[in-house]
């Protein structure tokens, strides 16, 4: 099929100049510059289309409003078309080498002449359907004003309404981003056009819970790559776009609300403000904009092992109780500077900062019971461990670039640096255990719902709550730091071509981009105590007693656990008397840190021409990585931790072929065959190993680990319906080789026994297809007060098998889902809008999917539905909106399972959430 692909590119390019193209001389084209506006509030119109009337030759705007177009000189008439607005017909006579500027104004279509309606509801998704229509690619494109329709807060739950993502949630707030059931490390994440570095130790990509959706201006989903994007994106291309000043007028706006959370029960708040103007000339442009939120969350969650194990006595061996406390800071600021100096050179610089302050609490319990076949009685253990994690992580970048277009070729050029960071300065952790005998009896007739029944305390009836039971075990402490730093340089070409009567293009460039990656252990202690006597939890009690846990579905207390204040007191005045292992701190230190360095070059060349109805868009893109690492890596031989290095170089040749077909204004069907890869994670590829003795779990690298390949195929269409509506669907392909998935087994590893180890290995080949529908609607047709109802709603089926070796018993293993692939995903909305009163009640359905592999077991995410309600009210000629958010009305809980529900793994609950605040628009 590659073959294929590249045979038809290179013919596509032999035949453009096989004819008469015409591209040097200056007299066989002219060429016409501009910005398309909204006449009313001077707002850009983005995805506005521009055809020169009785020819193939058009273009469209782009984010900024702002267009360049080649022509034949003459008296031309020029037809500009912006969904919702009134078509515009414009008389130019332009001069053969000419370059003249062409401002256009439209006013809104007469069907919508209603300014509350087209202004404070539907002026985003006008924006939104124009930019998706306008582009080459296939591609789902959200406004600002739409994020505003749903209540989500960040970045990551905006995409979560879009056909085809999927979005992993952590306490509830959504975090990771999944594109057609392909896992996050498939997506590709940039801002303003350029990959942004990980602030994740582990991961290349990035957790988009610390980017507020208040500090963008519009997200675009790229579903099929052209040859002018990074290739390293199998599932997707996401693209943060911050905002570009678009109006002479002043501007401000902003927000302020309470939020309140079911499960902590505590308020918080968060506010937001940016303000833009343009210059009176209009070449000088501003915009500088800022957010805060603060959000208290709490979380209850059972971990359960060995769930109805037949060989075990007792038939639950292991539950693990846990309370979470999270308090979330987010901190955000962008600007961006641009100065036109002619209709034939601008710049900009452009800044973002994003930062997110965490500070989780974690109390467990753990029940452990074990039966020993020598003594014929089943052993029981618990543990009373308290954590806390303050974990501050960020991301900030810097662009600057511009361009330059002139008679015979446009020429645009980037510089870009931006770093990540991830700074744990504590997490510690006090760990006590039962100091008598214990036991208890399970009934876990609910497998979700477990109840602990006749618990004995050194033989007796005894509550479950009392600290005295508890002696100190161990203490650890750690600090750690990570660090991600991008610099890339890139420049692109474009030249004009005329091949008959039909204009195009030919364009090509390249980029270099040089990441720095670190992970380092800064501290890690693992402390006994070797004093006088023994030391018990009452010593320290926080007098924390968790009451109704699970909604009250527990039937027992628990608590209470390690006060903060108390233990620190404790341990500074009596810290001759713990004792540690340094050749284990060294061990950890020395599996934990490492280095990478990951320089990647690129090039590419393309070729665009319209042929009547037909776009056709190919070319090829060529990505070399040079990749060097040093790391920590244990010597199984000798028992112990070494470090090593290593290197790797790869490059890969990716083909895209695009065709668009335009049967109407209204009706577009889009094709595409394209190549392109994914490189592993970090941590998968290089850092050492990580242990958590306390849960018996270790993760491991595996540096043998490829980048997994893919060959993608796409054929969509959409129908674009009355002034504001769409309606699209289509089917996709993907083929990868050399899959990457997670595999745990249990065994003895660094010293300890029955260890569940985690490694990442490539698999044999996967295959991956499925379908998209997507539907978006004002329905103004109808009569009275309903034609203010509107309709959004997507599904998305996705299919995938997998071949997995050594699953088994080293058996290969064929038929398994494609890890993080959840078969059906949709959305469902239906929103109502009456002059300044909007409201909207929405469903997100994920299906379940497998996570990871475990022994011999299928760990799967079971599905969700969440429903989240909103509605606004605006007032003072719609510079003031008051609203209320509802997030997770039911309650929906996270539940993953070995195999089936009846063996459950663990199970969150974090409640619901709403907001009440306050925006303004002057």
């Amino acid at each position: 099929m590659s073959k294929l692909v590249i045979k038809g590119l290179f013919l596509i390019v032999g035949l453009l100049f096989s004819f008469q193209i015409s591209q040097a001389q200056s007299d066989s084209k002219a060429l016409i510059v501009g910005i398309v506006k909204d006449s009313t509030s001077s707002d850009v119109l983005p995805g506005a289309s521009i055809l020169v009337l009785g020819t193939s030759n058009g273009t469209v705007t782009g984010f900024d409003g702002e267009y360049s177009m080649y022509v034949k000189p003459g008296n031309l008439e020029i037809e500009i078309r912006f969904i919702g607005y009134e078509t515009k017909k414009v008389s130019v006579e332009i001069q053969p080498g000419e370059t003249k500027s062409l401002n256009i104004s439209l006013g809104v279509s007469s069907e919508f002449l209603d300014d509350v309606i087209v202004k404070a509801t539907l002026g985003g998704q006008l924006k939104a359907l124009n930019q998706q229509k306008a582009a080459d690619n296939l591609k789902n494109v959200i406004s600002s004003d739409q994020m505003g329709n749903f209540p989500d807060q960040n970045t990551a739950e905006s995409l979560q309404r879009v056909q085809g993502v999927t979005v992993l949630k952590d306490e509830g707030d959504g975090r990771f981003v999944m594109v057609r059931g392909l896992s996050p490390t498939f997506t590709n994440i940039s801002i303003n056009g350029e990959q942004i570095p990980s602030p994740e130790s582990e991961f290349r990509f990035v957790a988009l819970d610390a980017i507020p959706s208040e500090q963008l201006a519009s997200l675009e989903v790229s579903k099929s790559l052209t040859p002018d994007m990074d290739g390293d994106a199998i599932g997707g291309s996401i693209n943060l776009v911050t905002p570009t000043a678009s109006s002479s007028k002043l501007k401000a706006s902003g927000s302020a609300a309470m939020e309140y959370n079911s499960s902590s029960k505590k308020p918080s708040g968060l506010a937001s403000i940016s303000i833009s103007k343009r210059s009176e000339n209009e070449k000088f442009g501003f915009v500088v904009s800022g957010s805060y939120s603060d959000s208290k969350k709490h979380s209850e969650r059972y971990k359960f092992d060995n769930w109805f194990d037949d060989e075990t006595p007792n038939d639950l061996d292991e539950l693990k109780i846990y309370d979470y406390e999270i308090d979330r800071t987010r901190i955000g600021f962008n600007s961006t500077l641009d100065y036109r100096f002619n209709d034939k050179n601008k710049i900009y610089f452009k800044t973002i900062y994003t930062e997110l302050k965490e500070k989780e609490h974690r109390r467990s319990l753990t029940m452990q019971s074990e039966y020993d076949e020598d003594d014929d009685v089943v052993v029981y253990e618990m543990g009373n461990i308290t954590k806390i994690r303050p974990e501050d992580q960020g991301v900030y970048s810097f662009n600057i670039g511009g361009s330059h277009e002139n008679i015979k070729f446009i020429l645009d050029y980037g510089l870009s640096y931006s770093k990540a960071f991830q700074i744990t300065n504590a997490k510690n952790e006090q760990v006590f255990e039962n100091n008598e005998d214990v036991s208890w009896i399970f009934d876990n007739s609910d497998a979700l719902s477990p109840q602990i029944l006749n618990f004995k305390y050194d033989g007796n009836e005894h509550d479950m709550n009392d600290a005295s039971m508890f002696e100190f075990d161990t203490y650890e402490v750690s600090k750690t730091l990570a660090e991600d730093r991008n610099v890339t340089a890139k420049i692109n070409v474009a030249i004009p071509i005329l091949v008959s009567e039909n204009f195009g293009e030919i364009k090509f460039g390249g980029k270099i981009r040089s990441k720095d990656k670190s992970f380092e252990v800064q501290d890690y202690e693992e402390y006994e105590y070797d004093g006088n006597s023994d030391m018990t939890l009452s010593q320290f009690s926080d007098k924390y007693i968790i009451k109704g846990f699970m909604d009250g579905e527990l039937n027992q207390k628990i608590g209470p656990y390690t006060s903060r204040g108390l233990w620190n007191t404790f341990f500074d005045s009596n810290e001759s008397d713990f004792e540690n292992d340094p050749g284990k701190s060294n061990e950890e230190k020395t599996l934990g840190d490492y280095e990478v360095s990951e320089d990647i070059y690129a090039g590419y060349v393309q070729a665009k021409i319209q042929i009547k109805k037909m776009m056709i868009l190919g070319g090829v893109r060529y990505e070399h990585t040079k990749f060097g690492y040093k790391s920590g890596v244990w010597d199984e031989d000798n028992e112990e931790a070494i470090r090593v290095d290593g290197t790797n170089d790869y490059g890969y040749l990716l083909p895209m072929l695009h065709l668009k077909y335009s049967l109407n204004d209204k009706n577009i069907i889009r094709g595409s065959i394209t190549k392109s890869y994914s490189r592993p994670n970090f941590e998968d590829l290089v850092q050492g190993a990580k242990f958590n003795i306390s849960d018996g779990e270790a993760e491991i690298s595996n540096p043998d680990l490829v980048p997994v390949k893919a060959l993608n195929i796409d054929l969509f269409s959409e129908h674009y319906i009355g002034t504001i509506g769409l309606f699209s669907g289509g089917i996709f392909y993907k083929k990868l080789d050399d899959f990457i998935y997670k595999q745990t087994t249990d065994r003895e590893f660094a010293g300890y026994e029955d260890i569940e180890v985690t490694q990442s290995i490539n698999g044999d080949d996967a295959t991956l297809y499925g379908l998209e529908v997507g539907y978006q609607q004002n329905l103004s047709f109808l009569p009275g007060a309903l034609k203010g109802l509107i309709v959004y709603a997507n599904y998305t089926f996705t299919k995938s098998e997998a071949t997995v070796k050594d699953f088994s018993n080293g058996e290969d293993l064929t038929g398994i889902q494609l890890p993080g692939q959840a078969q059906n995903v949709g959305n469902v909305a239906l929103g109502y809008v009456n002059k300044g009163f909007k409201a909207r009640l929405s469903l997100n359905y994920v299906d379940s999917f497998i996570d990871e592999f475990d022994g011999d077991d299928l760990i799967i995410r079971d599905d969700r539905v969440q429903l989240d309600f909103n509605m606004s009210q605006a007032f003072a000629k719609n510079k003031w909106i008051a609203y209320v958010e509802l997030v997770n009305l039911t309650d929906s809980n996270q539940v993953d399972y070995f195999n089936t529900i009846a063996t459950p793994k663990e199970r969150q609950h974090y409640g619901f959430w709403g907001r009440l605040g306050l925006r303004f628009n002057f």
